[in-house]
This record gives C-alpha cells, structure tokens and sequence, in this order.
C-alpha cells in the first residue's frame, strides 16, 4: 500500500496574516487594487495608488517580517494584511509597493537587503512612469523585517524621508543588520522615525526597542514612539480596540506630513 503524501500546508501564523484585515479603514480603500509591477532583475512588486490622484504621489515600501519559510503556499505580498495595508496608504493619498524579499534565515539577510535595495532602485529609475515623486519615499518594517532598516540608519538618502518600525527587531548580534548599532555608528543627518511597540510583546523586542529609542533621542533624533501598552505583537490584526486605530490613524499622518513638499 502507498504511503499518502502529507499535506502541505503554510503555518498557522502565515494562515492567519494571509487572511486578516487590519483594525482601521479610511474611505476609499475597497476602491484600490494591486496593480503588478516586475523589475528588469524579475522582482515583482504590487502597487498600489491612489484612485484619484493628480500627479505625482509619495511613497510607501512595505517590508514584511522574517525569518519567513521559502516554501509559503501564500507568500506576504499576497497575504490580506499587507493588501489592507497597500489599500489604507492609496486611500490615504500615498502610494504604497508591497514585494517578497528572501529573508528565510539569519543567513539570507543580506540576501533580502539586498532584494530591498532593489525595489528602492527601481522605484528612484521607474517611479516617475507610474506617478511616484521618487524624492518622497517611506521605508515601512514589521517584526523581524526591523533588522532590514539598519543601512538607511547608516545611510542618508534625500530620497527616504521617514522610516516606520512597528513591533520590530532593533537590534541583532551582528552589527551591519543592528539598527541600533547602526544608529549608534551614524554621524549623517537621520530620517524622520516612527516606532510603534507593543507592550505585550517578547521582552527581547521590546528591550531592543527601548534601547533603540533611548539611542535615538541621546542623538536627537526626530522620533515619534507610540506604544501599545496592552498591544500584541501583531496588534493591527490581533488587537481590535481604539488603541491600535489610534496608532494606525498617527502612523499614516506621520507619513504624509514627512512626505509633504519636495526637495
């Protein structure tokens, strides 16, 4: 008799990011699709923007959590979390790119830096094709994806305005994916900073977060911090309460008002 080949199937915490929608909404946002972009390396993007715009947009370059298994049936720019989010942005008068990087272990980080640097790269070539202002950029990182903003702390780009950490890693043992190595080591002028913490989380994310921000105001950072005192890791989908809407509803204000104007 054959033996049955097991099912495969994506963990439960992949099922349920794949599936949930964020605890905020604006006007407008069952109005917006993804449109699929892919760059001349192969690297697909999904776009979104606004229904309405009149000419060129800010941006926002979502960046999902990892470590990440290589083989999802769903993989992040497909899960509805990061949909919702694509939706809020281009409702809220940004546009937002939403991509797959290869952070499948602490050895692909480079490899998924370097998947980042890409999009950034083409977006600064190609943006002005689909109505982005390429000098008003946002860098958006969630959970272990925090490690990936560590060369833009290290790095002034004119061009990136404003980077958001929500319940993020901030530190790493290995300094060139350490934000708060690389904030430290940082004598250039930083971008705007949002860190969002969620007071329910692991003590190690949020002892990396607290010694994060601490860095950043001994350098004086411009650094909003809102915390999540009975937050969640995850507490945009995990925690339904006016809270998490409050942070959701600063957080794209912190955006818009860093993007606002040109260079």
């Amino acid at each position: 008799m054959e033996h049955q080949q097991a099912k495969r199937e994506d963990p439960d915490w992949v099922k349920m990011a794949a599936q949930a929608h964020i605890h905020y909404g604006v006007p407008g946002m069952e109005q917006v699709s993804a449109e699929r972009r892919q760059t001349p390396d192969g690297l697909e993007l999904d776009l979104y923007t606004p229904p309405a715009a009149k000419g060129a947009t800010p941006c926002v370059i979502l960046i999902h959590g990892g470590p990440i298994p290589a083989n999802l049936l769903t993989s992040p720019k497909n899960w509805e979390l990061f949909r919702c989010y694509g939706r809020l942005l281009a409702a809220s008068g940004l546009s937002a790119i939403m991509f797959d990087h290869q952070f499948y272990g602490p050895e692909q980080a480079r490899l998924a830096l370097s998947d980042i640097q890409r999009v950034v790269g083409y977006v600064h070539e190609h943006g002005q094709e689909f109505n982005i202002d390429v000098e008003r950029l946002c860098l958006w990182a969630f959970s272990g994806g925090g490690i990936l903003l560590s060369p833009f702390l290290r790095q002034t780009s004119a061009t990136i305005r404003c980077l958001v950490a929500y319940y993020a890693a901030l530190d790493a043992s290995v300094a060139e994916f350490s934000p708060l190595a690389q904030i430290s080591a940082s004598a250039e002028t930083l971008p705007a900073i949002l860190v969002a913490r969620a007071g329910l989380d692991t003590p190690a994310y949020n002892e990396a977060a607290d010694r994060f921000i601490q860095q950043a105001l001994k350098q004086n950072a411009e650094l909003d911090v809102l915390n999540h005192a009975n937050g969640q890791h995850g507490f945009d989908v995990r925690d339904d309460n006016e809270r998490t809407r409050d942070i959701l509803e600063r957080t794209v204000d912190f955006i818009r008002i860093n993007l606002a104007g040109r260079t």
